[in-house]
């Protein structure tokens, strides 16, 4: 299935390098991002900086998004990852792509397979919706189920639930 311009799948911006317009260095790639459940915003960008270094791009200093990097002004607004800031309250991506989904039913509809983001503005990045993991069919095809991240009812430790309604237009 085809998503338009502006939405991004994770599995294409995971990886690509994080790159610092003041020196034109590369600093490090992306690795993950910080989100807030509840507006769908994307809060930051982990950056992997060394073997075991990892620091926060936020969003309000990033220039632009594009296929091999991610540009921001400087090096120097990368945030520490500190214990107790607003920052180590917010979930990484890395743990919805675990997620189950189920319908307000009760019924496992499937697992989350990869995460859209929309990265119109590169400053105001937001979770776009969900894809389902498929099987061998799927796969093939290049067509999985997706549903928007306006309709997730709630996020639980473990689970997204969405509404019957959207659950049922996956048979």
């Amino acid at each position: 299935m085809q998503t338009p311009a502006n939405i991004r799948k994770w599995t294409e911006l995971k990886g690509i390098a994080a790159v610092s317009l003041d020196t034109g260095k590369k600093v490090g790639t992306i690795e993950d991002f910080y989100f807030e459940p509840q507006t769908s915003a994307i809060y930051a960008f982990q950056v992997k900086t060394g073997l075991f270094g990892h620091h926060a791009l936020p969003l309000a200093h990033i220039k632009a998004i594009g296929v091999d990097a991610i540009t921001f002004d400087s090096e120097k607004n990368l945030a520490k990852e500190e214990k107790g800031s607003h920052l180590a309250t917010l979930p990484l991506a890395s743990v919805l792509n675990q997620y189950r989904v189920l319908s307000e039913g009760g019924t496992v509809v499937g697992t989350i397979g990869n995460i859209l983001l929309d990265v119109v503005d590169p400053t105001q990045v937001r979770l776009a919706g969900f894809e389902l993991a498929g099987g061998l069919r799927e796969k093939l095809s290049g067509h999985h189920h997706m549903f928007g991240a306006n309709q997730v009812a709630s996020y639980g430790h473990d689970v997204i639930v969405i509404p019957d309604a959207v659950a049922q237009t996956f048979q």
